[in-house]
Parts: structure tokens; C-alpha cells; sequence
């Protein structure tokens, strides 16, 4: 099949489905991140949206976890709640913050200019500052660690309370509705690595985003987690086994602990390499390394709270780590994941009667009732990872392959928005048309109950007719079963609870198609009928991508056929080339998400100079890519004002902050390239956000904006952290 005949088959999501609907996926990413703030435990930030104060319904809650009756005198207020009900499991919770933080630092870019960086940040922040409270005993030390594995009991939750988590009694004596058992891990217990390792790994990951320039950078916190995760994983190597609790139900029973191991160590590899440590000098890196090669024989069919050997493969890869034999490896696993799910749609769940990866009538890859969708999502996720062609992550994969991947991914996540069969959504609030539905009734105990406190509010909810009467926005529900089967029922928790792991694969899987589509879109294309991704091999211009200086010959094969396609001069890709641009990533960023987009109001002589110039951004691809985001979203007269961030902010202490806030008012603030360098070149956040917002109310008066009086800056700085806290 020639790759035409390919692409047209695979933006078909089935023969039997209607038209796909338009989905706004980075707005859907944006709604997923509203869900787990309507998870939230303990004193709520100013900046929660499901709190009472921004019109939601939550409000403080469990502010006393950790003490009481089985309580380690400790505060363990803060984190999420695992699903509908209120404990707090740390297992799945590190997982989950751990793989959004994967997603966000993966699109980094998209996250930016969708404006959800900060977002994301600040929840994943939320979560690492819980985990530092669960680790009680901190230590250079192994074995003098002590690390909380779970709060509350999951028998008791579950039987004896359906009400508001802010109204739950608290220190209640055992078997009784406030009783909040907390179960510990210490070098005694003979047993905890899984969960220390993704605590270790949220830490890490949270670690990472608060190190880069936002609202919430923090370098002073982001060495204090990155501490405490490599004090867990010395512990975790402590303790092989999988955890369990002394007593009661065991609701996520792992079967390994190397898959976490993997992760967690693949996290401080990275971490090393941000810090400028050569992958093969890094001691994480190589630490990392046996911990997947045990993970890897586990399973290559599933991605979720209890194999983590996936996306600790993506991330090795990503940063460099391991041999040429150990990047194979990485392939071969993650080729022979994507194909499991992949190919798996000549098994029909008919003929399986639901046992095991098949395919339901309307296209749905499904492993399991409980939570269907997660599973899909997750590998929607590894798909789109790694077929990333810039990174580290997919350059080897032939164009044809990542369009089969990123097109089956896309097909999954459609049929979760309401791409199917049904016309059912599966995220609750969220109908793509007035013909959809979408899930009204999530077994979510404080959704179940009116937002009015002094409503009573009970086990009678959960058989109560009508919708719940606060929206979880965002979240996405277990899912149907292999008949595509599916009942907005608050009783049914396989297919309609919701949980914090559910939506951390599909957040990625959001962003990963949110950068997909603005790449389509930007060169004139759609996913109807996408750009092609390789030129023909007769094109002159195309063969100039197989000489010795083309680094990423794949990107530029893509590039030349894309600017063919629109009718452009695709001897532009070939700029990105040129000497002294010499590295592979940089020249993938500048073919790939550069020149297509700024070719055609020829801007495109930004690419390689400076997006490009190892002067400028050196191998740094976060560089490459503010910039290359600069370049497509500023207006032609304001191209050069991206060159200009780079120049005016080189020689600040914190150049990464002012060089993102020059970049990104130059790409949309509308207010003149000048006037952003201007109010770069001031010394704090505070004061370059006021000069921002000051020029864009008085566009006349950009000099005073960038030059005011100190009273003056004292007061805009002030207003602006006021704003800044209420966001």
C-alpha cells in the first residue's frame, strides 16, 4: 500500500462510525487538569477551580490526616483523592503525577503556547509537596528513611461513607466513617519499592518542570524534591518487594517492583542530563538501566499503575541514555507494544467474549471492563511518544510507521470524546455536538452531592435519579464494555468511576495530538487530508537530505515534502542544515516545527538563524523550540524580535525566565517586538509580567512601561502577584 492509500485508510476511524466530530484536544487537556483539582485534599489553593471560592463545591478536607487513632502524629493533609471515594493511595497517585509531569515535559512547547504550562505545573507540584510530607523520615541514609504508602482503608471508605469529604468525620476510631488508618513503609517492613519509586518519580518529575521558567519556577524546591527522590530510591533498593498492608483490602496489588524501579531511575537519569551530565556519565542513568532490563520481560502489552516499563523506555530513550544495544532494546519494546494494540484489530471482542486485547464493534481497543478507556488511552500515549521523530524519541521509525501510530492513537482518543457508535462521550461535561452524550451520573461521592453544604447528603445519592449536581468536569469514566455497551450508572464503578490514573495517560495522549494538529494545521493541511510525510525519492531537493551534513535526514524528507506539497521553495528545510548547525534535534526541531510553519509568510530565514544557531541555543532543544514557537506565531514585521529575546535576556541571572516571557509576548501579546525586549530586560517576573500587561493596555506608552518610576514598578509588580494568586 503506497502512503497515500496508507494515510487515507488510517484517518478513517471506522467504516461504521458517523463523521468524527472537530475536537478542541489542548482544550480538553485544559479540562483534564480541572479534574484533578476537583480531587483535591486538605487546606485548597486560591488557584483550585472546583473550590467554592472560584464557584465550585470543595473546600477544605482531611485536614487532620495523618493523625488520630493508627496515625503517625504527623500532617498528611494535602494530594489527591485516588477516584470517587476519599482515600489516598500512593501508588497510583505517583504514577499519575508522574506521567503527567512525562506529558507536560514531553510538549513543553504545545503546553506553553496552549497556555497550560503553569497549570500543569502547579498540580504536579501540588502532589510532589504531599509526597514530601508522606516522607516522614528523610535521609542521606537508606535505611533511616520512613515513607507513608496509604491513608485510609479502603474496606471502611467504601462501606461506611457516601457524603462530602469535608464533612467526613475525622480521628474516628476504628471500623467507624472517620477512621484514616495511615500504613508506613520503613527499612523493617521488608517491602515498598514500587511505591517509594513513584514517589521518587513524581519528585523527580515535579522537580524538572519547577526548575524551568513559569509562574511557579522554584529552583530552591526543585532541589529540595530532587533530594528527597534519590533518598527514596537508595531506600526502594532496600526493599524488592511489592507492597502490601499489614491488614484489609489491597486495592492496587502490584506484581513487580523493577518496572517502578526502571521509571524512577529513568527520572533521575534525566534529571542528570538537564543538569548538563553526559548520559553515559550519569550514575542515575546507569543505575536505570538493569532495573528496565528485569522490567522489560514483565509485559509489553500494557501501560498503567502496575507496568510502568513503557514509559520508563520512552524516557530512557528520550534522554540518552544506554548503549546502541540498550537503544534497540528500547525499540524493540516499545514497536512490539504499539503492535500488540495495534494489530489487534482483527480480533473482534466477539469471538474473544471479552477476554483479553480485542476490539469492539466500533473500534475501541479494550483490554479489560474495569476502566476500558484508561488502558486505550495509555497506549494512545506510548504510541504518540514514540513516534515522536524529534528528541531522541521515534528518528529511526519510517514516516509510514509514525502515521500509523499517531493515527491509531488519535482514533482511540476520538472514540473516548464521541467518536463512536453510540455518539457517547466519556468525559463528563464535554459533548462535541447536541446529539452527544456525555457522562452525568460518575460514581463520584462529593459530585453526588448538591453544592449547597447544608444539604444532606448521603448513601441515598448514590441511587439518586438525575445527574450528579456538580459537574466533574474533565474527567474520563471507566469506560463500555466489549459491546460497546455502556450505562451512565452511579452504581457502576468498572464503568463509570473515575480516578487519578485514568486521565493521566489520556492528558498526554491530549497534548501529544494538541502538537500533532498545530504542526497539520500550520502547513496548510488537515487531518483529513495530511501532509505528506516523505518526498519522492527523484526530487532533487529531496536527495540534498541524504548528504553528511543532514543530520535528521527523516525530518528533512518530511520538510521538503510538506513545502512541495504547498507550493513552496523546499530548498528551505535544506537551510536548517547548514553549517555550523551540526545536531540531530536541533535540525529536526527546525525542519519540523519551524519552517512549515513560517515558509509561508516567509519568515522561514528565522529557522536556522537564530532558531537554529548553536550561538543562540546551542543543543538545547527547549531553546529551539521557544524559539521556532516564536517565529510561526509573530507576525512578520515581529520575527526579529525573537532573535532579540535571545540577545537582550543572555546575560540575565535568570535568562531562562526573561528569554520565555520576551518569546512569548513577541508570539502573541501583540504589543511590538521592541516593547517585549524592553520589559524582558527588567530584573524580576513580577516586574516583566506588569510591563507586559502596562503596554498592553497603554500601547502608546511602551517606554514608560519599561522604564517607570520605582514606586511605580513596586506597585505593578504587586498587582501582578496579586492576580498571579488568584489564578
Amino acid at each position: 500500500m503506497g502512503l497515500w492509500a496508507l494515510l487515507a485508510a488510517l484517518v478513517v476511524i471506522s467504516d461504521v462510525q458517523p463523521a468524527a466530530a472537530q475536537h478542541n484536544f489542548a482544550a480538553l487537556m485544559s479540562s483534564s487538569f480541572r479534574f484533578y483539582e476537583a480531587q483535591m485534599s486538605g487546606d485548597l489553593p486560591s488557584w483550585c477551580r472546583a473550590s467554592q471560592a472560584n464557584g465550585g463545591w470543595r473546600n477544605r478536607s482531611h485536614l487532620l490526616d495523618g493523625t488520630g487513632p493508627d496515625g503517625i502524629n504527623r500532617d498528611l493533609s494535602g494530594g489527591w483523592y485516588d477516584a470517587g471515594d476519599h482515600l489516598k493511595l500512593h501508588l497510583p497517585l505517583g504514577s499519575a503525577a508522574s506521567l503527567l509531569a512525562y506529558g507536560a515535559l514531553t510538549w513543553e512547547s504545545l503546553y506553553r503556547t496552549a497556555g497550560e504550562w503553569d497549570v500543569a505545573v502547579r498540580n504536579v507540584a501540588w502532589v510532589a509537596a504531599y509526597m514530601a510530607k508522606a516522607h516522614y523520615q528523610a535521609s542521606d541514609t537508606p535505611s533511616a528513611n520512613a515513607f507513608v504508602a496509604q491513608v485510609g482503608d479502603p474496606g471502611i471508605d467504601h462501606s461506611t461513607w457516601w457524603g462530602r469529604p469535608e464533612q467526613q468525620a475525622q480521628q474516628g476510631a476504628p471500623s467507624t466513617p472517620g477512621w484514616r488508618p495511615v500504613h508506613t513503609i520503613t527499612a523493617a517492613t521488608g517491602k515498598g519499592a514500587d511505591i517509594l519509586a513513584e514517589a521518587a518519580a513524581t519528585l523527580a518529575g515535579a522537580s524538572l518542570l519547577l526548575r524551568r521558567p513559569g509562574a511557579h519556577s522554584d529552583p530552591a524546591l526543585a532541589a529540595a524534591h530532587l533530594r528527597r527522590a534519590r533518598q527514596l530510591f537508595e531506600f526502594a533498593k532496600l526493599l524488592p518487594n511489592p507492597w502490601s498492608p499489614p491488614s484489609g483490602e489491597v486495592p492496587y496489588p502490584s506484581s513487580s517492583t523493577a518496572d517502578d524501579m526502571a521509571w524512577a531511575g529513568a527520572w533521575l537519569c534525566r534529571a542528570d542530563v538537564d543538569a548538563g551530565v553526559a548520559p553515559g556519565a550519569s550514575p542515575a542513568c546507569a543505575a536505570a538501566l538493569p532495573f528496565w532490563n528485569s522490567a522489560r520481560y514483565l509485559t509489553d502489552r500494557e501501560l498503567s499503575w502496575n507496568q510502568m516499563g513503557a514509559p520508563a523506555a520512552l524516557l530512557l530513550r528520550d534522554s540518552g541514555a544506554g548503549s546502541a544495544a540498550d537503544v534497540a532494546a528500547f525499540e524493540s519494546y516499545l514497536s512490539t507494544f504499539t503492535s500488540r494494540w495495534i494489530d489487534s484489530r482483527g480480533t473482534s471482542c466477539a469471538s474473544t467474549g471479552g477476554g483479553g486485547l480485542c476490539y469492539t464493534p466500533g473500534g475501541l481497543a479494550w483490554l479489560t471492563e474495569w476502566g476500558s478507556l484508561r488502558h486505550a488511552a495509555n497506549a494512545a500515549l506510548v504510541a504518540l511518544a514514540s513516534s515522536r521523530p524529534d528528541g531522541g524519541a521515534g528518528a529511526a521509525l519510517t514516516p509510514a510507521a509514525r502515521v500509523v501510530r499517531q493515527c491509531w492513537a488519535r482514533s482511540q482518543v476520538s472514540y473516548m470524546l464521541g467518536d463512536n457508535t453510540q455518539n457517547q462521550s466519556y468525559v463528563v461535561g464535554y459533548r462535541p455536538t447536541p446529539q452527544h452524550k456525555s457522562p452525568g451520573r460518575p460514581h463520584h461521592r462529593s459530585a453526588s452531592c448538591d453544592p449547597a453544604y447544608a444539604v444532606s447528603c448521603s448513601w441515598a445519592q448514590l441511587d439518586a435519579p438525575g445527574p450528579n449536581p456538580s459537574t466533574l468536569a474533565g474527567a474520563l469514566v471507566g469506560g463500555p464494555g466489549p459491546d460497546d455497551s455502556y450505562v451512565d450508572d452511579r452504581r457502576d464503578y468498572k464503568k463509570n468511576e473515575v480516578a487519578v490514573d485514568y486521565n493521566a495517560g489520556f492528558t498526554g495522549a491530549l497534548a501529544a495530538l494538541a502538537s500533532l494538529e498545530r504542526g497539520i494545521t500550520a502547513g496548510g493541511c488537515t487531518w483529513a487530508s495530511p501532509a505528506p510525510t516523505d518526498c519522492a525519492p527523484s526530487d532533487y531537493a529531496c536527495l540534498e537530505c541524504a548528504k553528511p551534513q543532514v543530520a535528521a535526514p527523516a525530518a528533512c524528507r518530511t520538510c521538503v515534502a510538506r513545502l512541495r506539497t504547498a507550493g513552496l521553495d523546499p530548498w528551505k528545510c535544506l537551510a536548517c542544515a547548514a553549517a555550523p548547525i551540526t545536531d540531530a534535534g536541533v535540525q529536526g526541531v527546525c525542519m519540523n516545527e519551524c519552517v512549515p510553519g513560517a515558509a509561508p509568510k516567509g519568515t522561514d530565514w528565522a529557522c536556522p538563524q537564530p532558531c537554529a544557531a548553536p550561538s543562540l541555543v546551542g543543543t538545547d532543544l527547549t531553546r529551539a523550540r521557544e524559539c521556532s514557537a516564536c517565529v510561526v506565531g509573530a507576525g512578520a514585521a515581529d520575527t526579529w524580535g525573537c532573535n532579540n529575546c535571545f540577545q537582550v535576556t543572555a546575560a540575565m541571572p535568570d535568562a531562562a525566565s526573561a528569554r520565555s516571557t520576551c518569546l512569548s509576548c513577541v508570539g502573541s501579546a501583540g504589543i511590538g517586538a521592541w516593547a517585549c525586549g524592553e520589559c524582558a530586560k527588567l530584573s524580576t517576573p513580577a516586574a516583566r509580567a506588569a510591563c507586559v500587561s502596562c503596554v498592553q493596555a497603554s500601547p502608546g506608552n511602551a517606554w514608560g512601561c519599561a522604564h517607570p518610576s520605582r514606586r511605580q514598578l513596586r506597585s505593578a509588580a504587586a498587582e501582578w502577584l496579586r492576580a498571579a494568586a488568584t489564578v
